[in-house]
């Protein structure tokens, strides 16, 4: 064969390869293109914790998360469901708390805003709602004036529930001083009974959650009434809302992006529940 045979032959071979390469190439590139076609329209989950035990705003009842804001956030998930599919995941309080403290979860609700107490929350999302905190005393004992009450005089138990923040300046300051003493109990109904027995002698919690609590103990504690309790004095004045995990933005590379459409949903669907 001659040379100059050889040589086209060669030429049509390397052609012939070329080509077959080039498609290969193609159909490779058309194949992850595709991939991220339908990983980049696909929801993306997002898994936001939530208090288990804080009714009439998020708790468990037969097994199921319900309350003003898994409702609230649910409706506002809707609006954004083609971008992110939320679930939201209900956990005992101090327990979520300590999961963002972890870096293992991205979100919980309802916190209030803590920015020097829990650093580890950052942002929060638009508010929820606007709650206040209350305190509740047995009949004689007042929490007003704490930072005046005589030394010599034993200290005011207070109940609060697990992992609640909710002590105002006077009471840090009275806690401080040993004129109150804190005792963290799971939840608004155990603190209640504590309350109706007399083993703690005020409970702080918002009003509406423990007005509601009482409620639905009258048949357990009969005789208890809203009326067998002192609103003594307001503690607080506080929003809620979605607390996200500062930082970790390597884990989720969509935060920023879903906070920004989440607060946007959400400001449509508060807008939409605000009477005119």
């Amino acid at each position: 064969m001659s040379e100059a045979v050889k040589t086209r032959q060669c030429r049509y071979q390397h052609g012939k390869y070329s080509g077959y390469t080039l498609i290969i190439h193609i159909l490779f590139i058309c194949g992850v293109f595709a991939a991220f076609i339908v990983r980049a329209t696909s929801p993306v989950p997002v898994t936001i914790l939530a208090d288990d035990s804080y009714p009439p705003y998020s708790y468990v009842q037969d097994g199921k998360l319900v309350g003003i804001y898994p409702t609230l956030i649910q409706e506002a998930a809707k609006l954004i469901k083609e971008e992110y599919l939320v679930e939201l995941r209900p956990i005992p309080w101090k327990r979520g708390v300590a999961a963002l403290e972890n870096g293992e979860a991205f979100a919980l609700m309802p916190p209030y805003i803590h920015r020097d107490t829990r650093p580890f929350i950052w942002p929060y999302s638009v508010a929820l709602k606007q709650e206040e905190v209350v305190a509740f005393c047995n009949p004689g004992v007042t929490l007003q004036h704490i930072e005046q009450r005589d030394n010599e005089l034993p200290p005011i138990n207070i109940g609060l529930n697990a992992g609640f923040l909710i002590l105002d300046e006077v009471l840090k300051q009275a806690r401080k001083a040993g004129r109150i003493i804190v005792w963290e109990n799971k939840n608004t109904r155990a603190n209640i009974v504590k309350l109706y027995k007399k083993r703690v002698d005020c409970y702080i919690n918002d009003r509406l959650s423990t007005l509601i609590g009482i409620s639905d103990l009258q048949e357990q504690l009969p005789g208890m009434t809203a009326q067998s309790f002192v609103e003594d004095r307001v503690v607080l004045s506080r929003s809620a809302h979605i607390g996200y995990l500062k930082g970790y933005e390597g884990k989720y590379p969509y935060k920023a992006d879903f906070i920004a459409k989440m607060d946007e949903a959400l400001n449509t669907v508060l807008q939409k529940a605000t009477p005119p």
